[in-house]
C-alpha cells in the first residue's frame, strides 16, 4: 500500500466499529461495516410525518430505546431493497456520521432493526472513497 498514495489516506475500519451521529447527539454507537450493502440505514423505533410551521417534517425515535423526538425537514421516500431481497419503501435523510477522525453527511435510510443485531448499517456509500474494510477485525478507529 506505501506506493499508492490513494491507499494511504484512506482509513482503515473493521468489520465492527463505533461511530457517532453528532447532530442528533447520539455518540459511540457500534455500526455494522458491510460493503454488501449499497446504503446505510439506522434504527428508528417509530417514524412519522407532521406539520410543521405549514411544512411537513419528519419525526422518529432515533436509535434504539430513544424517547426523544428527531425532527427533520428535508426528507425522501425511496425504493430500498433489503437484506432479505425484499423491496421496500423507506423514509431517507441525509446525517452526518463520525467515524475515527472522518466525519460526513452521507443518505442514510430509517427503517426498523429492531431483529436485527446492529441498529446501524454502513454500506458503500458512505465507505467508499475514505475507507478499507478488514474483514478480520473489530474496531480499529479510536473514538473521538
Amino acid at each position: 500500500m506505501g506506493d499508492n498514495p490513494k491507499y494511504d489516506e484512506k482509513l482503515i475500519v473493521g468489520n465492527k466499529e463505533k461511530v457517532s451521529f453528532p447532530d442528533q447527539k447520539r455518540f459511540h454507537i457500534v455500526a455494522r461495516i458491510d460493503s454488501g450493502a449499497r446504503s446505510s440505514s439506522v434504527h428508528c423505533d417509530e417514524i412519522w410525518e407532521e406539520e410543521m410551521n405549514g411544512k411537513k417534517v419528519l419525526c422518529c425515535h432515533f436509535l434504539k430505546r430513544s424517547k426523544k423526538v428527531v425532527r427533520f425537514k428535508q426528507f425522501k421516500r425511496r425504493k430500498v431493497k433489503s437484506s432479505n431481497g425484499q423491496v421496500e419503501s423507506r423514509y431517507v435523510v441525509n446525517l452526518k456520521i463520525k467515524l475515527g477522525d472522518c466525519e460526513k453527511t452521507s443518505l442514510v435510510s430509517l427503517t426498523d432493526r429492531s431483529t436485527m443485531n446492529y441498529s446501524v448499517l454502513l454500506g458503500r456509500r458512505f465507505l467508499s472513497d475514505d475507507f478499507l474494510i478488514d474483514v478480520s477485525r473489530s474496531y480499529l478507529q479510536k473514538e473521538l
